[in-house]
């Protein structure tokens, strides 16, 4: 890491340790998080796939997702350089409740925020795997999410699996901790667990061990929901923690109901008007008043939609600047 200065550790996980490092080649040496994977590849080859799941996450693009600056691996390690999110986590964010519940309109923003990002990265065919509030992290007003802690390659799948067993398994779905086989939905029963955190600041699945947290999971016995919320509300957590697999709502379908599609269109119409420098990146100004905090910042703008009935940025081109009409999000 001749090109990165240790400030140091901010966090430790089953296989890799994160360091808070000062980009030495930059002009502001701004921060930057490190972070460091055993990957004990065992032929070239696999090193090799690994390297290009890597660059597959170098080309990720959304403003709620952590960006990824750079890899590079040395005495068989690989190393991740990444976006440092100053404000700390969800988990963190919750804790600091001591109590005080969120009011429904701060969960649905928090929550929307974190079904952008998963919708983004499932339409590339990536699976998060590990989706839990200690990899979700904030900005330094914690108004904007970021996803982070992606599984790095599908060499490493496996490995993101089991070292998610050697932490917790509140957030593993029934066919995880089954052995069955997973997709998309796996990662949407972790945002289930999630939404149930948010509103209720306790996890839906809790236990004084680890076979009794998997017991309570396979067999469906979340805790009860004591915080009166509204019914949609409460029929969406249990709808994403539906114990066939097959019942839950993909990304699309929730960011397009008539609870959370509100929400959706105020996070994108809070960007103002945009701005399109030569750099292809938007820059949001003169943001709208709002209930919740709209200090939105948009980064590459490659692929930042979120459903086909909501519509793409990425379509717009050769405009210096454009302010966007309702009608534009609802177009097919």
């Amino acid at each position: 890491m001749e090109t990165y200065e240790k400030i140091g550790v901010i966090g430790r996980g089953a296989y890799g340790i994160c360091y808070l490092c000062h980009a030495g080649n930059s002009r502001f040496r701004r921060k930057v998080v490190i972070k460091t994977v055993l990957i004990d590849c065992r032929t070239a080859s696999e090193e090799n796939a690994i390297q290009r799941e890597a660059h597959v996450l170098g080309r990720l693009a959304h403003p709620n997702i952590i960006s990824f600056y750079n890899f590079f691996i040395s005495n068989g390690m690989l190393h991740m350089v990444m976006e440092y999110a100053v404000g700390g986590t969800v988990e963190n964010l919750i804790r600091d409740q001591k109590g005080q519940y969120f009011g429904e309109d701060m969960v649905l923003y928090y929550f929307t925020q974190i079904t952008m990002a998963l919708e983004y990265i499932h339409s590339k065919k990536i699976l998060h795997r590990d989706l839990k509030p200690q990899n979700i992290l904030l900005n330094r007003k914690r108004t904007i999410v970021k996803l982070a802690d992606f599984g790095i390659a599908r060499e490493l799948s496996t490995r993101d699996v089991a070292s998610t067993m050697i932490g917790t398994p509140n957030y593993l779905s029934p066919e995880i901790c089954e052995g069955r086989k997973y997709d998309t939905k796996s990662d949407l029963w972790s945002l289930g667990c999630i939404l149930f955190e948010i509103i209720e600041l306790k996890r839906a699945f809790d236990g004084d061990s680890f076979p009794s947290i998997v017991l309570k999971i396979t067999t469906g016995k979340v805790e009860p929901m004591t915080r009166e919320v509204s019914d949609k509300l409460r029929e969406l957590v249990t709808v994403l923690l539906s114990m066939n697999e097959k019942k839950r709502p993909s990304t699309k379908e929730i960011l397009t109901s008539p609870l959370v599609l509100p929400k959706c269109l105020e996070l994108h119409l809070d960007l103002g008007r945009i701005d399109y420098p030569s750099t292809n990146h938007f820059v949001a100004k003169n943001a709208t008043t709002s209930s919740t905090p709209s200090t939105m910042l948009v980064s590459p703008t490659r692929d930042i939609g979120i459903s086909k009935r909501i519509g793409t940025l990425s379509g717009l081109e050769n405009s210096t600047r454009a302010s966007l009409p309702l009608e534009f999000y609802l177009r097919e």
